[in-house]
């Protein structure tokens, strides 16, 4: 390959490829000088009047009379805003990056393209990794809105039988068994909420253990198969390893981290004040959280039917997305027939509420300091609500189907009957005798101002009547929401963000490429792989480092072009068993180096937004003391697996 000398357009290259991964990590908004323009109206008279403040002299009878007779004036005011904002993240930054390098020549239109459909000497088909992992997180998410997740979840909770350190390691298995068969990406938006509300109501002095098992599991697992992570399509379609040989290779690695992840997170988190001794157990039926127990069956068959068919392929060298985009389409016409229909009732989250546990109890532990190790904000458990698992402001839109109304008495007390209904998650009541085609959610009601002067009839007034209710919610659901809750519902939970990011992403590396930045970074890479065996540690560890500087999924797209670039593949060092090496080093790294800081993948920017959006937060420092007395021991005995492989294969 001819080497292209560096000019101003490949520095122009580089600089915007830096300055999109801030703006991905940390976004921007910028206000636009679009102005909108509101007017009030203030009513005043051309009287005015000579009374000083503090005299209570009575005006004149004349005075008053002629007061009365003089007419209103209005006087207009207009306030000039500037409502309009450009907001410049995942979404939006990628993509005006590719714009500003197209605008500047600095790449054409070759480049946009090879970006979509894979350069020719890369492997990569950009197009299809994405309609792999699209099809993977639509048939994940219909399963999930099932509530077969939190079925397990809650059958989890009561069989450890009050074992404080049976249930963490439950969940611990819940969480990796649950991230090897899906992806990462579902047990962040599944668990997380989850166990922040579980926490609250069994009376745990902080969640933090169960939440760090969680993410960390969630990206140690997502190494196991082929479709764990974006980034293992990535470096195995550069590569061209089958589904059946990665997880021949990976599979190992996959068990020994996990293994070796439990055992520093029970020295890590060994004070009882993290996992108790005991836990209360929870009253509550696992069976209630299957909205559609049918649907669970048959989303788990077409997911187990989709890996089968994946390593029946693989023998034949199909395409990933060939296999999983028919089951992906095979879950959408059920899914539509469930809809059509008029089946799904909605999201349902059984009770974590025990007969025990009381408002009043929920108040009090809200007000207690629980210390540095806090994760759990001033809101209350029934402040929090569980109508939405996933955060406003993510990667992931929040699904957000039921009202949150409720109706009171004359005496103030609440209308649903304990017997007809159940506590959610959250403290919220879902009444059961609501019709099919109109689930309703009551939730505790919020402040109002004409409550503390114990006005209960403004109160009242204020808030919507049965009989509004369905009329208020018609008019502000679309069409296609009214008549296919389920797909609207898993449409703004699919991650459409990663869409536009990640083509992205694969542009400007491909800009990289061309303007001569990847043969600069493959002779670099070259004294790092003096053998496999440097070469899989120098790798691994390089791959962590740069996750925490790219982000995971531009880090492997970036490492990817390097170790293919010929001034690599050309040096009398790179034999077999080191590009092998290489390979699974960047496979290791680009899962294992997500469990670093909070920056350094999708997912934790993720995981980090759920727990805002419930008043709760580790801390960007916080997540980082906790990886780092487990994570380094986990890929170093990762990355000796993997030397230790390439020792036996060749």
């Amino acid at each position: 390959m001819e080497e292209h000398a560096l000019d101003a357009h490949s520095w122009l290259v580089v600089v915007t490829f830096m300055i999109v991964i801030m703006l991905v990590i940390r976004p921007v908004k910028i206000p636009l000088p679009i102005p909108s323009f509101s007017s009030s109206s203030k009513t005043s008279t051309s009287h005015s009047s000579t009374q000083q403040p503090g005299n209570n002299d009575p005006p004149k009878p004349e005075e008053t009379e002629s007061d009365s007779t003089e007419a209103p004036l209005p006087v207009t005011k207009t306030h000039k805003k500037f409502p309009f904002s450009l907001t410049l993240d995942i979404a939006t930054a990628p993509v005006f990056g590719v714009l500003l390098l197209l605008a500047t020549r600095s790449i054409g239109g070759h480049t946009l393209k090879n970006g979509i459909v894979g350069a020719p000497d890369s492997g990569v088909e950009p197009y299809s990794v994405m309609i792999l992992f699209f099809s993977l997180a639509y048939i994940c998410i219909s399963l999930d809105m099932t509530g077969v997740f939190q079925y397990a979840a809650f059958w989890i909770s009561r069989r450890g039988n009050g074992g404080g350190q049976r249930i963490f390691f439950s969940f611990f298995l819940l969480s990796t068994i649950m991230s090897g068969l899906t992806s990462n990406d579902v047990v962040i938006l599944t668990m997380t909420p989850f166990l922040v509300y579980y926490s609250h109501a069994v009376d745990l002095v902080t969640p933090v253990a169960f939440l760090m098992a969680e993410i960390q599991t969630a990206n140690i697992a997502s190494m196991a198969l082929y479709i764990g992570n974006i980034t293992n399509v990535i470096a195995c379609q550069a590569y061209k390893v089958s589904f059946l040989e990665y997880s021949a290779w990976m599979l190992i690695p996959c068990f020994a981290s996990v293994a070796a992840c439990y055992l520093m997170l029970r020295i890590s988190f060994r004070h009882e004040k993290y996992i108790p001794k005991y836990v209360r157990i929870p009253d509550v039926d696992p069976r209630s959280c299957l909205v559609d127990p049918k649907g669970a069956i048959f989303g788990f068959s077409v997911l187990v039917c989709s890996l089968a068919c994946l390593i029946g392929t693989s023998f034949a060298h199909v395409s990933v997305w060939i296999v999983t985009g028919p089951f992906a389409l095979l879950t959408l016409i059920r899914d539509t027939w469930y809809d059509y229909n008029g089946n799904f009732k909605g999201p349902q989250a059984a009770s974590l509420v025990g007969p025990s546990y009381s408002s009043e109890d929920a108040d009090t532990r809200a007000e207690t300091s629980l210390g540095s190790d806090n994760l759990v904000g001033s809101d209350n458990l029934a402040e929090q609500g569980f109508a939405s698992a996933v955060p406003e402001k993510s990667i992931v839109q929040p699904v957000v189907i039921l009202d949150t109304t409720v109706s009171i008495q004359d005496d103030g007390a609440s209308t649903l009957d304990s017997e007809k209904s159940k506590r959610s998650v959250a403290g919220s009541i879902l009444e059961k005798s609501n019709p099919p085609h109109s689930p309703q959610l009551y939730a505790p009601a919020q402040e109002h101002p004409d409550a503390e002067n114990g006005n209960i009839a403004s109160l009242k007034d204020s808030i919507p009547t049965s009989e509004q209710q369905p009329h208020q919610k018609a008019a502000r659901m679309g069409r296609f929401e009214r008549r296919f809750p389920l797909l609207h519902a898993i449409a703004i939970r699919m991650p459409w963000a990663i869409l536009p990011f990640t083509f992205s992403m694969f542009v400007m590396v491909e800009g990289l490429s061309e303007s001569g930045w990847i043969g600069i970074f493959s002779n670099w890479f070259t004294y790092l792989v003096p053998n496999y065996v440097a070469a899989v540690y120098a790798v691994g560890f390089v791959s962590v480092l740069l996750c925490n500087v790219f982000n995971n999924v531009p880090m492997t797209i970036l490492v990817a072009r390097i170790l293919q670039h010929p001034n690599f593949t050309g040096s009398t060092l790179a034999t077999p068993e080191v590009v092998k090496g290489c390979l699974f080093a960047l496979i290791v790294g680009s899962n294992l180096g997500a469990c670093t800081t909070l920056i350094s993948s999708l997912a934790g920017l993720m995981w980090d937004s759920v727990l805002k959006n419930k008043n709760s937060s580790v801390g960007f420092w916080g997540f980082f003391r906790w990886n780092m007395g487990v994570m380094p021991v986990v890929i170093f005995v990762a990355l000796s697996v993997v030397v230790a492989e390439l020792a036996i294969v060749y």
